[in-house]
C-alpha cells in the first residue's frame, strides 16, 4: 500500500481540504472535505452503478466521461502515522466541477443544485488561472523563491474576485432589505433563497427596466424543466446595461430602506419610476 510522503491542507472557496502526495507521486485529496466544498455533508452509497460514492446523485453519473471514472474511485493509502486513509486523486475536484457544469448545460440539475454549478464554474476558472501562474513560476525557477503558501493566496484571491463578479450586481443590502420587508430572518452565509424572492426581484427590478428587456431576457434565459434558470438574467446584460441596472438597484435599495412595508415601497416605486428611461434592446448580450 502506498504511503503519504507529504501532507498539507488546501483552502478552496473557504473550505479546508486535506491533501497528500504519496510515495508513488500520486496526489490525493480527502473526499469528505471535497463534498463539503460543494455543500454536501456525506457521500452517496455508490451502489447504484459501481461508480464512486462521491457522486451523491445517480442522475449526475450520466455526465461522467469514460476517462474520468478512474479519478472518481477512492484510493486507500497509509498516512504518516501508519493508519489507513482513504482519498481521491486530486483531479477529482475539477472533474466534479465539470460534471455539475455538463448537467447544468443539459438542464438536468434540480433547482437546489444550480448554485453548486455556479460555484463549480468559479472554482474551475480560478484553478485554471492559478495553474498558469504555477507554470510560469516553474518555467522561470521562481517556484523555489516564492512563499510556501503563495499559490494558495493567489487561488483564494482569484476565487474571491470571481465570487465578486457574481455577487456585486445584486448587493447584499438588496436582499437584506427584501428579507426585512418579508419579515424573514436574513442569513448572508446561506446561498439558498426562497422561491418568492425571484418574483419580488422581477417586480422591483426587471419589470421596471425599459419595456421589452425582461421579455428578451426570458427568451435568452428560459426556465428549465426543474423550474430554475441556467444563468442569472444580469449575466446577459452588456456593460452599459449593467451600469444602468446598478443605478436602478441603488434607487430601489434607498426606497426599501425608508419603507416599513410593501405598501409604502409600492407607493414610492410608482412615484419614482413613473417615467422609466428607455434603453435599446441592443444592450442585451445574446
Amino acid at each position: 500500500m502506498d504511503r503519504a510522503k507529504y501532507t498539507g491542507v488546501l483552502n478552496i472557496a473557504g473550505n479546508e481540504i486535506s491533501c497528500a502526495v504519496l510515495d508513488n507521486e500520486t496526489r490525493v485529496v480527502n473526499g469528505t472535505n471535497v463534498l463539503k466544498a460543494f455543500g454536501r455533508k456525506q457521500m452517496g452509497t455508490g451502489k447504484h452503478s459501481g461508480l464512486s460514492p462521491i457522486l451523491t446523485s445517480k442522475k449526475l453519473e450520466e455526465f461522467v466521461a469514460p476517462d474520468e471514472i478512474r479519478a472518481l474511485q477512492p484510493i486507500t493509502y497509509l498516512a504518516k502515522n501508519g493508519r489507513e486513509q482513504s482519498g481521491y486523486p486530486a483531479e477529482v475536484i475539477q472533474i466534479i466541477c465539470e460534471i455539475y457544469l455538463r448537467a447544468r448545460d443539459d438542464n438536468s440539475l434540480e433547482k437546489g443544485q444550480l448554485h453548486l454549478a455556479e460555484q463549480a464554474e468559479i472554482i474551475v476558472r480560478s484553478l485554471a488561472k492559478t495553474a498558469i501562474v504555477a507554470l510560469i513560476d516553474e518555467a522561470t525557477g521562481y517556484q523555489y523563491e516564492r512563499e510556501k503558501d503563495a499559490l494558495q493566496k493567489i487561488l483564494s484571491a482569484y476565487i474571491r474576485e470571481d465570487y465578486m463578479v457574481w455577487q456585486q450586481t445584486f448587493p447584499r443590502k438588496f436582499y437584506k432589505e427584501l428579507f426585512r420587508l418579508c419579515d424573514w430572518e436574513y442569513n448572508p452565509s446561506n446561498v439558498k433563497r426562497p422561491a418568492y424572492l425571484g418574483k419580488l426581484t422581477n417586480k422591483y427590478v426587471y419589470e421596471l427596466l425599459p419595456q421589452g428587456v425582461l421579455e428578451k431576457l426570458r427568451e435568452l434565459n428560459p426556465t428549465t424543466e426543474t423550474g430554475g434558470r441556467r444563468r442569472k438574467h444580469h449575466q446577459h446584460l452588456t456593460d452599459d446595461a449593467r451600469t444602468h441596472l446598478e443605478r436602478h438597484l441603488t434607487k430601489i435599495i434607498t426606497l426599501m430602506e425608508i419603507s416599513d412595508d410593501f405598501n409604502q415601497l409600492d407607493h414610492s416605486v410608482n412615484r419614482v419610476f413613473r417615467d422609466v428611461d428607455q434603453l435599446s434592446l441592443e444592450l442585451i448580450n445574446r
